[in-house]
């Protein structure tokens, strides 16, 4: 039988009469409508692995039951093929995991409750195997007594403060906020996570100067025909027809109803875009393969992802091309009127903001083509007309953009503003100033910037920027190392959750006297309570679970534990240590 129980049904003696009552017992409700068959507790579920008197591996029992098999027993029908139960081979839970959302019949991955449940075990066993990494870190000795000194109370006038946007008061709730983001550094889907990106990006910068591109895709999951056939729709795209295959409707139906599908198609439409546009490649052993692509050719790149609204997924991304000059040598160069056209011929061929010359009122008058993006791609080398002309559709329809309230206003000194500083400088041409400002050609003032091959290929709106050394280009860098690696959207005060859980915590731990116990319990409980109550979207889920994570690296980066570097210097050269002005000269020297 070709179910999800048959890999652990092998191999035992169970006959299937009794699979199919346990089927039937789990599946049918005989009693009256006022009674379940599967009863809600209050007590938690077990998430770890169950073991018999003899420590191996089983699935619990009635009493007991896996946690998979006790939840989802529409899932599991034979009460068999649970994560972490007996079996020949040991398969690990995110192994297993991963399995599911690929099983045939997309039972898993179309049930979101699943899918969420894997994840949160996935988050809650890192939490505690990082909780454990800081326990033994020589620094958390320094707040183990003031941890335990920590009251609801002084939790609660806190979550006051942080209401307010203003220091913690308090030191101890000073040392719990910083143990709790060291832990979350190591924790996928959380802020701390994504901003370790930063010293990466810093890192990059000084390896290969400053970078030269700032790039966002955002793919058209809804409409885009790649991404109804990963959802399993009948769609031949070698003879592709935008009256076969589904209805508009449907195809949002498909894309709501298997977000596994929409993170699969994200996934799968920047690793092509990386691969295959961009010319650069990871191959084993950290290496690199790169060739010319059409942004010329790149030495490094970094992307975070990103949910929107709607619950879909977009990429932000810097890239470092090859043999970049660093900043004073950019600053320069840009005095140079033959450099500067160099820039203005790039700029030409890589950024467009414009359509045949058209200003605002014409672009607005050309029709607007309905689900363009629900099309075929056609080849600019056997097409190059018919190219062009659908270059300029997708254009008009995904790049045009128009200012609103609900979208991107923003009441700013009672006056609204467009946070993406709508309406765009206009230009007859490409323009390039000494001072590292620069622009494309642009008639229309709503018309955002556009990649001609990346337009084709994604038929959908994206946005690219140069990164010139003008003289506002420092602070442009923060912003934009800031916005890739920003914090999601919260709607919880963090200091009202932790106060809640501290006072559980208090409760449960009153009769321990293991100090070290104690806390190591109440940072897991903390960093589970913040976990919980962080939103996700379905895709961003299904990224997490199937290992695709929340960003694109070109290059392995390795930990520097500078603590160490620094004390070794020290111990090898005092002078560095001292305060005198001949050591500040001294050390100054060395550095250099």
């Amino acid at each position: 039988m070709n179910s999800a129980g048959a890999v652990d049904i092998q191999g035992t003696d169970i006959t299937d009469q009794e699979l199919m009552a346990h089927a039937l017992a789990n599946a049918a409700n005989t009693k009256s409508s006022e009674e379940f068959a599967i009863r809600h507790g209050s007590a938690f579920v077990n998430e770890y692995a169950r073991t018999d008197s003899s420590g191996q591996r089983t699935d619990g029992g009635p009493s007991d039951p896996n946690h998979l098999l006790g939840c989802f027993p529409t899932l599991f029908p034979y009460g068999r093929g649970g994560f972490e139960t007996n079996r020949p081979i040991n398969v690990p839970y995110e192994c297993h995991a991963r399995w599911a959302m690929q099983y045939s019949d997309k039972r898993f991955r179309k049930d979101l409750q699943f899918a969420f449940q894997v994840f949160g075990v996935c988050q809650k066993r890192e939490v505690c195997r990082s909780a454990v990494l800081q326990m033994k870190k020589s620094t958390f000795a320094r707040h183990r007594n003031l941890l335990a000194t920590l009251t609801p109370n002084d939790l609660t006038k806190a979550s006051q403060e942080e209401t307010r946007k203003v220091p913690f008061s308090n030191p101890a709730v000073r040392a719990l906020r910083q143990q709790l983001s060291a832990i979350k550094t190591r924790v996928r889907g959380t802020d701390e996570s994504r901003s370790s990106l930063r010293s990466k990006i810093w890192s990059t910068n000084l390896i290969f100067n400053p970078f030269s591109l700032w790039i966002t895709i955002n793919p058209a999951d809804i409409q885009d025909p790649i991404a109804q056939v990963l959802c399993g729709a009948e769609i031949d795209l070698d003879k592709f027809s935008r009256t076969a295959g589904p209805t508009s409707g449907q195809r949002a139906a498909n894309i709501t109803g298997d977000p596994f599908a929409s993170a699969q198609f994200f996934h799968f439409m920047v690793n092509v875009i990386i691969e295959i546009l961009f010319g650069i490649k990871k191959i084993g052993n950290n290496r690199i393969e790169r060739e010319e692509g059409i942004l010329g050719t790149i030495q490094s790149y970094i992307g975070t992802v990103e949910t929107q609204g709607r619950g879909s997924l977009h990429l932000h991304m810097l890239i470092w091309l090859k043999d970049a000059p660093p900043a004073t040598v950019m600053r320069e160069a840009l005095r140079s009127d033959r450099f500067r056209d160099k820039i203005r011929r790039y700029i030409r061929t890589t950024i467009h903001a414009d359509i045949q010359g058209k200003d605002d009122e014409e672009t607005k008058q050309l029709p607007k083509a309905p689900e363009v993006s629900y099309s075929r791609t056609i080849n600019p080398i056997t097409n190059p007309v018919e190219s062009k002309d659908q270059g300029h559709q997708l254009a008009r329809a995904v790049q045009y953009h128009k200012c609103s309230v609900l979208t991107c206003l923003r009441k700013i000194k009672d006056r609204y503003q467009c946070k993406r500083r709508a309406p765009f400088q206009c230009a007859i041409d490409a323009w390039v100033k000494d001072n590292g400002e620069w622009g494309p050609k642009r008639l229309c003032a709503y018309l955002n910037n556009w990649n001609p091959a990346l337009l084709i290929c994604l038929r959908s709106n994206h946005d690219i920027k140069i990164m010139l050394n003008g003289s506002g280009t420092h602070v442009l860098t923060f912003y934009i190392t800031n916005y890739a690696t920003k914090k999601q959207k919260e709607s919880s005060n963090v200091s009202a959750l932790l106060a809640k859980t501290l006072a559980f915590h208090k409760q449960q731990e009153k009769h321990e006297t293991d100090i070290q116990r104690i806390n190591k319990l109440l940072l897991q409980r903390c960093s589970n309570s913040l976990a919980r109550d962080r939103e996700f979207s379905a895709p961003e889920v299904m990224g997490y679970v199937m290992g695709w994570g929340d960003r694109f690296e070109s290059h392995h980066f390795v930990t520097i534990y500078w603590d160490s570097a620094t004390k070794a210097l020290q111990d090898e050269f005092p002078f560095l240590s001292s305060n005198n002005q001949r050591g500040v000269e001294i050390s100054t020297q060395v550095r250099l």
